[in-house]
Parts: C-alpha cells; sequence; structure tokens
C-alpha cells in the first residue's frame, strides 16, 4: 500500500478516476433507486383472503422486507391455528403468556418458517408455565432472524410473489465505472514528476480519497450481489393490491387495538393485521422484536402508507447552526495554520534547532511532520463543511405538523460499530425525530436534543434546519411550550 502511494500522482488519468468514482456512485444511487419496490395502492374493493401465510404478507406490503411484525403474526397465526395458546397478563403491567396447545392439528401442515418459531417456543417451554412473551424476544441481528427472514422470502419465491431485486443489468454500469476507474488510478500513480511528499500533500491526498471512493463503490457492489433482496413480481404486485385492500377493511373492524390473547381458534384475521403492522394491541402484549427502523405505516394524509425513514450520518449533524458557523471557521483556520506550520517544519524553514539537536533522526522529524501537515486536512475539510452548514442554516427553517412516526437513539440507527458511536455521543444526550406531514413517502429524521426531544406516536409541530437537520424548536400539538 505504502508503495503504491509513494510515486507523486497526478496529470488526466487522476481526472478521469476521478470523474468514474463520481459516475459510479452516482449510478449505483440510481440503481438502488431502481431497484426499491414501487408504491403498490389498494384496488380499492373489500378484498378476499388469499392462501398467502401472514409472514409472506407481511413481506409484501413492506416493501418486500420482512419485519418484526412477520414474527409476530406469525405466532399469533399459530395460536388461531390451534398450536398454541396465547394467555392475558397476570397483571395489567405484564406482558401475554404463551404456551403450546395440547389438541390436534389434524391437517394442518406448517410452512418452514412457521416451524422455525413453533420450535423457538417449544425449545423455552420448559416448565408447565406459560412463558411470559418477552422470554421469546429475539435479536432482530442475529442468525436466527436471517434464518426466518430467509424462509419467508423462500416461500414467497415458490408462490411466485417476488424475484431477485439485483439483476446483472442494474449492476453493469457500476461495475464498469468501478473497473476502469482503478485502471485509471493505478496508471495515475505517477505522472512522471518527482516531488517531495510536503509538496505534493493535495494532490496524494485527493488520489487516497479517489481510491477510498472507489473501494467505496466496489463495496457497495458486492454488497448488493451477494445480498438475497427481493421485489415483488407481476403475481406479487396483484397479491399486495388485494392485501392492501383487506388491511382497510380491518381497519374499519378495529383490529388496530385488539390484544394478542383476544385471538379465537380459527380466526386468522387478527394475524393478518399484525402482519400489515397494524394490531397495535398486539404489538405491546408481544414484545418479540423491535419494530422496523426505516419503515412506519402512517395515516396522515387521510388513508395509511407505508413511508420510509432516513437518518443522516454527515459530520456535524444535529449541531446548533450558531455553532457550526463559529466552530467550523474556527477549526478551519487552525487546520490552515497547522498544516503551513507543519510544512515549513518537514521543509526545515521551521524548527531548525530541532534538526540540529536530533541530526541522525532527520529523516524522522520530516516525515512526522509530513504526516502531521496532512492531518490538518481533516479540520480544515470538516470546518469548511460546518461552516457551509451553519451560514446556510443561520436564517433557514423547516416546520412540519405530523405525527412523530419514529423515534430512535443514535446507536440504533447507525451504520457505525455501536460502541464506537456510544463513545463518541458520550452522556450527551441526542435523538433521531422522524415526523410525517403526509407530503411525502421518505422521511429524513431530525436530530433532537433533551429539549427538544419528542415520543414517538405524538401529534407535534416541529421546527428544524434543512442542511444540518438541528430541532430548533418542537412542541405537542395544543401545547404551548415557554422559552
Amino acid at each position: 500500500m505504502i508503495d503504491a502511494l509513494a510515486p507523486t500522482p497526478g496529470g488526466a488519468l487522476l481526472v478521469v478516476s476521478v470523474l468514474l468514482a463520481v459516475v459510479g456512485h452516482v449510478a449505483t444511487s440510481w440503481a438502488e433507486r431502481r431497484a426499491t419496490p414501487g408504491r403498490i395502492d389498494s384496488e380499492g374493493s373489500s378484498g378476499e383472503y388469499r392462501s398467502e401465510s401472514p409472514a409472506v404478507v407481511n413481506l409484501l406490503t413492506n416493501d418486500a422486507t420482512v419485519t418484526a411484525a412477520g414474527m409476530r403474526a406469525t405466532v399469533v397465526d399459530l395460536a388461531a391455528r390451534g398450536w398454541l395458546r396465547i394467555l392475558p397478563p397476570v397483571t395489567d403491567d405484564e406482558v401475554s403468556r404463551i404456551r403450546p396447545a395440547s389438541g390436534g392439528y389434524d391437517g394442518d401442515a406448517l410452512l418452514p418458517h412457521e416451524r422455525l418459531v413453533l420450535q423457538h417456543i417449544l425449545a423455552r417451554f420448559t416448565t408447565d408455565q406459560a412463558i411470559p412473551a418477552r422470554h421469546l424476544a429475539v435479536d432482530v441481528h442475529g442468525s436466527w432472524w436471517r434464518r426466518y427472514r430467509n424462509l419467508v422470502r423462500a416461500e414467497a419465491r415458490r408462490a411466485g410473489l417476488v424475484s431477485r431485486r439485483w439483476t446483472p443489468v442494474l449492476l453493469a454500469g457500476p461495475v464498469a465505472a468501478a473497473l476502469l476507474g482503478l485502471m485509471a488510478w493505478n496508471a495515475s500513480r505517477d505522472d512522471g514528476t518527482d516531488v517531495a511528499v510536503v509538496d505534493s500533500l493535495e494532490r496524494r491526498l485527493i488520489s487516497l480519497a479517489v481510491l477510498v471512493a472507489l473501494l467505496v463503490l466496489v463495496y457497495r457492489i458486492v454488497r448488493h450481489l451477494v445480498a438475497d433482496d427481493v421485489t415483488h413480481t407481476p403475481d406479487g404486485i396483484a397479491a399486495t393490491s388485494r392485501w392492501l385492500s383487506v388491511r382497510s377493511r380491518l381497519v374499519a373492524g378495529g383490529f388496530s387495538q385488539m390484544a394478542a390473547s383476544s385471538v379465537e381458534v380459527g380466526d386468522r384475521r387478527l394475524a393478518y393485521a399484525s402482519a400489515m403492522c397494524l394490531a397495535q394491541g398486539a404489538r405491546v402484549e408481544l414484545p418479540l422484536a423491535r419494530e422496523d427502523h426505516r419503515r412506519a405505516w402512517s395515516a396522515v394524509g387521510g388513508s395509511p402508507r407505508l413511508v420510509r425513514v432516513r437518518y443522516p450520518w454527515r459530520p456535524v449533524y444535529g449541531t446548533n447552526p450558531i455553532s457550526a458557523l463559529v466552530g467550523g471557521l474556527l477549526a478551519a483556520f487552525l487546520g490552515l495554520r497547522g498544516r503551513r506550520f507543519f510544512a515549513d517544519v518537514a521543509r526545515q524553514d521551521a524548527w531548525e534547532s530541532l534538526y540540529d539537536r536530533f541530526a541522525d533522526q532527520d529523516w524522522l522529524i520530516r516525515a512526522i511532520a509530513t504526516g502531521a501537515a496532512a492531518l490538518m486536512f481533516v479540520p480544515i475539510l470538516l470546518g469548511l463543511w460546518a461552516a457551509f452548514a451553519g451560514a446556510a442554516d443561520m436564517f433557514n427553517t423547516v416546520e412540519r405538523t405530523g405525527v412523530v412516526v419514529r423515534a430512535r437513539r443514535p446507536a440504533e440507527v447507525t451504520p457505525l460499530p455501536r460502541s464506537l458511536v456510544r463513545r463518541l455521543e458520550g452522556d450527551r444526550y441526542s435523538l433521531y425525530v422522524a415526523v410525517d406531514d403526509g407530503s411525502s413517502d421518505t422521511i429524513t429524521a431530525w436530530r433532537a436534543t433533551e429539549r427538544t426531544a419528542m415520543p414517538q406516536g405524538a401529534d407535534a409541530i416541529v421546527r428544524a434546519t434543512p442542511v444540518l437537520g438541528h430541532i430548533r424548536r418542537a412542541s405537542p400539538i395544543g401545547h404551548v411550550l415557554q422559552d
């Protein structure tokens, strides 16, 4: 790696590699939007029940994604078919209890994912006492969940309702851009000039940034190639439309607040309501897994719809614009001064006495000073970005009036290791708040402090900055918060 970065990069091929990296990422983003399942509308009629299992219905009606509601619906469905019994809580503050049923199951065969859930419950039934539902909770990021999700996808494939989301045609452009970009970058490593490292830091850092961007592009492509993501087939679109009409009928039937312990043998309607994220009573009584962070059902706008939630992780997101502007300018200024100082040290134009005292280690002093000068670009770039974002948001505010569909701590939705995020956050309280006002099917969550945090499900008026996502003010509808 060091030998690959040793020559002085530059020339037209470096520019070509930059352009190919940009084209590759843009093409991959376009392919991701193209591969994302489109919105499917209800067919508008009352809709008849189909033969799909509740877990498959959960997959169809939630962007071709299996969510925690799919497992909950499977448990409720097993109780409706006589395989399990869901008992009411013993006290008001306890969840439901579950135990295997003692009746017969003649003529009813379990699908592989249903058998997996039943075995998961039976493995924990070691006494004659019913099991509290909280003891059955599984980690949605664990191997058990991945196995369950893959079994549900396989069942939907066998029925012809879904197919593989990523095809060679969609990824052909990004693959070509990545390969050509890596070839152009490799050819640009030496432009034929011999320049000291300290005098070519900018070009070297640009070259390194391009290499990182190309490797990230390769990672994005490989991740899509190995993923088993699915999308709807024409038959799946028709089935989803039918199930959405069934969902409307279940809403009218009052299944939203129905408890899981009230399910009757032979009545599978509550299981389908839970699969389509409708049965909130079942969700409270059966806390088997955390609901999906990035998908939520919302009734804002008059009709229920599925919305997608984004949690931005760009630098200084959630910071007050004034703090971002002042801190960014200060960081950029100190970075520029530090970069000039360490560059002078590397050229022996500063700290000459240090070279005189350690004449035999002059190479080490130059190397350390050159590395420090390169590191100064981090506060320079971050400071410039923070100053720009703070200036853009200084007098700019966006207001949403709607429902808080998701409220998440940063460690719950981070793409980084959770332990690292907890260390970075420290004792500072921060919360992602996603407010749906009915204007879009994709919601960008904003960062709230302890003063502006709102609970999930609350009706609220939230004012925030568009670039930094800093919530200036938030209040429940019907209340006025005094400063």
